[in-house]
C-alpha cells in the first residue's frame, strides 16, 4: 500500500514536471504576458528597440496604447488583450524619428482588433514649444480624391501634456474618417502649424 502511494507520487511529480516543461516552452505561453507593461517591454525586445520611456497609457477596450519615447524616436505601440487575462504585442512597436526641424512629427496606423473593431490611430510629437493644442480635421463617408464641404468637416482636438505627444483614435468600423488637415495652435488659438494630409 505504501509502495503504491510512493509510486503514484513519483508518477504525478513526473507528469506535472513534463506538463510544466511543455507549457514553459510553448510559443503560446512564451508570447503572452499577464500585464500590459510586460507585453509592451517584450514587444520592444523582440524588435530590438528601446527600452522606451512610457509617457502615457491610453485604454481602448481590450487594447492599451503606449505613447513612448526612445532616444530621438517616438511610438504609439499597441498591446492587445487575449482570452480576458493575457496581453500580447500588437502593432506600432517600431519608432518614428523625431524631426527637430519641424514643429510636429506625426504618423498613423490602423490595426484590426476583432471583427467589429478596426483601430485607427493618428499620433505624433510636438517640438515647437509655442504649440499647446493639436487639431485634426476629419470627414466621414468621402473618398480621398473627393472635395469635402466645410460643413462635413469634423475637428478633433488634443490639449498637449508635458510629454508633448498627441493621439487621436477611432474605430474605423463605426467612423470611416479620412484625415484632411493637422494644425498646431498656441494658447491664444492662433494657428502656428498647418499641414494638408491629402
Amino acid at each position: 500500500m505504501k509502495r503504491d502511494k510512493i509510486k503514484a507520487i513519483i508518477e504525478w511529480t513526473i507528469a506535472i514536471l513534463l506538463i510544466f516543461i511543455v507549457i514553459k516552452d510553448s510559443p503560446y505561453f512564451s508570447y503572452y504576458e499577464l500585464s500590459p507593461e510586460a507585453a509592451f517591454e517584450k514587444s520592444e525586445r523582440t524588435y530590438y528597440y528601446g527600452p522606451s520611456e512610457v509617457l502615457e497609457k491610453v485604454d481602448v477596450d481590450d487594447v492599451q496604447i503606449f505613447l513612448s519615447k526612445y532616444k530621438n524616436w517616438f511610438s504609439a505601440t499597441l498591446v492587445n488583450k487575449y482570452a480576458g487575462i493575457f496581453w500580447g504585442a500588437g502593432s506600432g512597436v517600431g519608432g518614428i524619428e523625431i524631426k527637430e526641424d519641424q514643429d510636429i512629427t506625426h504618423s498613423w496606423g490602423s490595426s484590426s482588433i476583432n471583427e467589429n473593431y478596426m483601430l485607427m490611430r493618428y499620433y505624433g510629437i510636438v517640438t515647437n514649444p509655442e504649440i499647446t493644442k493639436v487639431e485634426l480635421d476629419v470627414a466621414e463617408g468621402y473618398d480621398w480624391d473627393e472635395q469635402v464641404p466645410v460643413e462635413d468637416i469634423v475637428t478633433l482636438d488634443y490639449q498637449l501634456e508635458k510629454h508633448r505627444m498627441f493621439l487621436f483614435h477611432w474605430n474605423e468600423m463605426e467612423n470611416d474618417y479620412i484625415s484632411l488637415a493637422l494644425r498646431g495652435l498656441n494658447n491664444d488659438g492662433e494657428v502656428i502649424y498647418e499641414e494638408e494630409l491629402r
